[in-house]
């Protein structure tokens, strides 16, 4: 059975894997951005590296927009995402946008080394 999604520390950043199974509805969404304030606490870090699939990549603008809010939570947060053969569409430019809106630095890649080079050389811890 597929696990929605995992959590763990990777030296200098959280690295969360979302597997088939999640779904960006706002239970999963409260409960993992839980977790990964807590995580990244426990760990004195503010980098995340997420990959797996693209949650949700038909969901609604409103929910675009209280997903990127929800990234707040933890202060000063940089965070990648790596998804394989990634395309940029209008909801993950809205996601980027409202992200930053709330000091949170987000970029989306097709490529995991480079996802980590642009964590490891821009964000502070």
């Amino acid at each position: 059975m597929d696990e929605a999604f995992k959590i763990e520390h990777r030296g200098d950043h959280v690295h969360v894997q979302f597997g088939a199974s999640y779904t960006a509805d706002p239970e999963w969404q409260n409960e993992l951005w839980d977790l990964l304030r807590k995580f990244c606490e426990g760990h004195d870090t503010a980098r995340i590296l997420a990959e797996g699939v693209v949650p949700a990549p038909d969901r609604s603008p409103s929910s675009v927009v209280e997903a990127a809010k929800k990234t707040a939570v933890i202060p000063n947060l940089w965070l990648a995402f790596h998804f394989d053969g990634f395309v940029p569409t209008e909801s993950t430019e809205l996601y980027t946008v409202v992200a930053a809106a709330y000091g949170v630095r987000v970029k989306i890649f097709s490529d995991r080394e480079q996802a980590l080079n642009w964590l490891r050389a821009n964000s502070p811890k």
